[in-house]
């Protein structure tokens, strides 16, 4: 009978742990929740998706796939009075030193990626970042900007090499599989780096991102809630992607402009052209991103868990 009983725990502390691992490739089961900045319904942008959604047909493993829509409009709360778009799910805020964020995601065959011969053109969008409950800035934080993959650790306030380029993830599926180590102690297995970063299993050298605390000056605030770690599509400053349209349809909006205050962290305000982009009549409209992100798992360990290869 003991010996029964002690089966039994064993049982649900392995079921548990699979749960959140996600090695029983169940569907997303990461405690996700909604957000009140979220865009919700309908997208804006009146081709009759819904800004979020389960996609049974477009998907790597299990019955569905997560698929993302935001249009021109699509906004939520505080959002739509500060320059933003947004559609996310977000993991409430948990402890943790050491953890592997695991998933893979599909970029829209017509994702706006804009002219080669404008820097400033083309969608910019964070597909997933991690945050820290009460500091404005993301730890860290991937993009799609122009349709070039890059990875933002924006506490620290550094920018890393370019990872994938537009062929590479226009209308294909990219693992990602990211280690970071939210600790004071860098990691030995990963030559006293503090992040690592794989993409279909291949490590990526983003050395300059890496090879500090990730926290900086914040490791108090996440000794406090832990992190949150959000996926989906979020477009801050649209204003400036807008007013680039307008230009190049030759319309001169004339906006009076708007600083956000506070929206460099501590290293002050970030202007725009306004902070209500969606009250306005502009002469192009922006073109509707769509994102699917499928496999995924978070996990806590110090370890190398998949026995990644690294570099030597």
């Amino acid at each position: 009978m003991l010996e029964s009983k002690i089966m039994k725990k064993l049982l649900a502390i392995v079921v548990l742990g699979l749960l959140w691992s996600g090695s029983a490739h169940t569907e997303n089961k990461l405690n996700t929740q909604s957000n009140s900045t979220n865009a919700k319904g309908e997208t804006k942008a009146g081709t009759g998706e819904k800004t979020y959604s389960k996609d049974y047909t477009l998907k790597i493993e299990g019955e569905y796939s997560e698929k993302f829509v935001l249009g021109h409009g699509d906004c939520g709360s505080s959002d739509c009075k500060t320059d933003r778009g947004r559609v996310e799910r977000e993991i409430k805020y948990a402890p943790g030193k050491h953890i592997w964020y695991k998933f893979s995601f599909y970029l829209d065959k017509e994702w706006d990626i804009g002219k080669k011969d404008i820097l400033s053109d083309g969608t910019t969008a964070s597909i997933a970042q991690v945050k820290v409950k009460g500091v404005r800035p993301p730890i860290w934080m991937l993009r799609v900007d122009q349709g070039m993959l890059k990875l933002e650790m924006n506490i620290l306030d550094k920018r890393c090499p370019f990872l994938l380029l537009p062929e590479d993830m226009m209308g294909k599926w990219n693992q990602i599989i990211l280690y970071a180590n939210y600790s004071k102690k860098p990691t030995p297995w990963l030559k006293d780096k503090y992040l690592g970063l794989w993409i279909n299993e291949k490590q990526r050298q983003v050395d300059n991102c890496a090879n500090q605390n990730l926290l900086g000056k914040e490791q108090s605030a996440y000794n406090r809630k832990g992190t949150s770690f959000r996926y989906g599509l979020y477009h801050s400053y649209v204003s400036r992607e807008l007013n680039q349209l307008a230009k190049e349809a030759g319309v001169e909006m004339k906006l009076k402009g708007w600083n956000d205050k506070g929206g460099a962290g501590k290293s002050g305000d970030i202007k725009s052209f306004t902070n209500k982009p969606w009250k306005i009549d502009w002469p192009v409209k922006m073109k509707t991103k769509r994102i699917w992100f499928d496999d995924m798992v978070l996990t806590k360990s110090s370890k190398n868990v998949w026995n990644l290869k690294t570099s030597d």
